[in-house]
């Protein structure tokens, strides 16, 4: 499978939590946790359409302010998602900023709560001073959080001492791989007809639709979704990545990330601590990396992606990934950690 979601830690494994995730051929991205945001440059974040927020702990939403400062004159929309009472934290971060000259602005923010059957939805206008504007609440069947043509994700809510840490799992709705050699041979001119092409694969829509095909050196051609279809993909399962940090590691939140995490193709997971360390990481409500390893075997994930280090393994930087993968494995820990 070509791949779609091209993911990275924004600030390695040691630093401020932050997954930017780049959707191929939509020039948009992702966000999970919003640390420290410096290494990204303005065009990076200005593709960002979700911010999926674990928690507020300042690790974890230290960089909204740059995301914020980045989108103040944009005209764009950009929606964040987190566990209840995240409305309000953004809210107190916006209320800390004098906003008397921002009438006009078109930029407008929206903060989803994830909730046990519904969560509640506040919009903030720049034009109206951020403002919180209260949406009423919006269902979270099976905690489906963003629904769109080409995408989902969904959050299950986690136990991080006495607050909740939201993990999340992003999955395509369908993959439509492109034969590039049925492009060239029947002439097709690739574009953005293509996006539209997979979208309508992926709704379901009628195999008789007409879609027109421009063509190279030669009048468009019109064919029928099915026909073309047939000449030019192949469907196939939809990637998924799943997000989870700040976890405690007892069984119910386990059994949760085994669940949210099944079959996934990357699952990346925060490993604060080796395992020989087991009564610190459940003082502190964290994971140990042997635990994360042995977590993405269970679910069954293609590839593990461990991070949220603690510094303490600064002088032994592998330490953890070693742990981590050696568990992944199902082999026994390395005697050398």
């Amino acid at each position: 499978m070509r791949s779609v979601y091209f993911s990275h830690l924004v600030n390695g494994p040691f630093g401020d939590p932050a997954l930017y995730v780049r959707i191929a051929h939509r020039g948009q991205a992702l966000l999970f946790d919003c640390g420290d945001l410096g290494a990204l440059t303005t065009r990076e974040l200005l593709k960002v359409r979700a911010l999926f927020v674990s928690h507020a702990h300042i690790d974890h939403l230290f960089g909204f302010d740059t995301l914020l400062r980045t989108f103040l004159y944009q005209d764009l929309h950009l929606e964040i998602f987190g566990p209840p009472g995240i409305a309000a934290r953004i809210a107190g971060r916006l209320y800390g900023y004098t906003w008397n000259l921002v009438e006009g602005f078109p930029f407008v923010l929206t903060v989803r709560e994830w909730g046990d059957g519904a969560g509640k939805v506040v919009r903030f206008r720049a034009a109206n001073a951020f403002r919180p504007e209260p949406q009423g609440d919006r269902v979270c069947h099976g905690g489906l959080l963003l629904e769109r043509d080409d995408l989902q994700v969904r959050g299950v809510p986690l136990e991080h001492g006495n607050i909740t840490s939201m993990a999340y799992a992003l999955e395509e709705t369908l993959h439509v791989a492109i034969h590039k050699d049925a492009l060239e041979r029947c002439r097709y001119q690739p574009g953005p007809w293509l996006a539209r092409f997979k979208d309508h694969l992926r709704r379901g829509a009628a195999e008789d639709l007409v879609i027109c095909v421009p063509r190279q050196d030669a009048p468009d051609l019109t064919l029928s979704l099915g026909e073309l279809r047939r000449q030019i993909a192949h469907t196939e399962r939809g990637m998924k990545i799943c997000y989870v940090t700040d976890a405690a590691p007892g069984k119910e939140n386990c059994e949760r990330i085994v669940a949210l995490a099944a079959d996934s193709h990357l699952l990346v997971i925060e490993a604060p601590f080796a395992h020989a360390e087991l009564c610190r990481a459940q003082q502190r409500n964290h994971l140990t990396a042997r635990l994360a390893g042995e977590l993405a075997r269970r679910a069954g994930a293609a590839r593990l992606l461990v991070f949220h280090h603690s510094p303490r393994y600064q002088d032994r930087p592998d330490l953890l990934r070693l742990e981590a993968e050696a568990a992944f494995s199902g082999q026994e820990a390395l005697a050398s950690l």
